[in-house]
């Protein structure tokens, strides 16, 4: 298993002893905490290539106030096998998340930043000096931004509907539209 970027790390590490703090100051307030997994269709583009498959998610939330969460999870933004090129983005993300209820569910917008690891290998000789295979292999700090809706079905069961866009270095972006499930604990 890699390991995580320095910068990363502490950020993951100082978040969640923030998290810690509120917890402990908020002990008598109706905290809650949740998991949630997702499957959807992402496009990624780096400065390579780009591409669109199947993405999927999972992360685990906490409400440390009425109206926020802190989510962390692992997110695989794409993982396409062709004859041509393989190409796959994958890695930790943290993000901060504000929301607005309603009888229906919750309206939610979510910040964060997101550890990516894309690996992207072609077999095509205009793009390779020689006729071998010729690959690329980097470690991405990206940004996120994302809205979506908890729709509940249950008690402590919704159905998630989320679009969340990623960029970074070397015009690193990409777009994924997810639906999922959340499970409150």
């Amino acid at each position: 298993m890699r390991k995580l970027s320095r910068p990363f790390a502490q950020f993951f590490i100082g978040s969640a002893a923030i998290a810690g703090l509120v917890h402990s100051s908020l002990a008598s307030a109706d905290v809650t905490g949740y998991a949630v997994a997702n499957i959807g269709y992402g496009y990624v583009d780096t400065e390579i290539d780009n591409e669109a498959d199947v993405s999927y998610s999972a992360a685990l939330g906490y409400q440390f106030h009425r109206q926020w969460y802190i989510e962390g999870g692992y997110i695989s933004l794409i993982d396409a096998d062709t004859d041509e090129q393989s190409i796959s983005s994958k890695g930790p993300y943290v993000a901060l998340l504000g929301r607005a209820s309603s009888q229906k569910g919750e309206l939610y917008y979510k910040l964060g930043i997101a550890d990516i690891d894309i690996e992207h290998v072609s077999i095509n000789s205009s793009v390779c000096v020689s006729d071998a295979i010729c690959g690329y292999d980097d470690n991405i700090i990206a940004g996120l931004a994302g809205l979506g809706f908890d729709y509940y079905v249950g008690l402590q069961s919704m159905v998630r509907v989320e679009y969340t866009y990623f960029g970074g270095k070397d015009d690193f972006s990409a777009h994924i539209v997810n639906l999922g499930f959340r499970y409150n604990f």
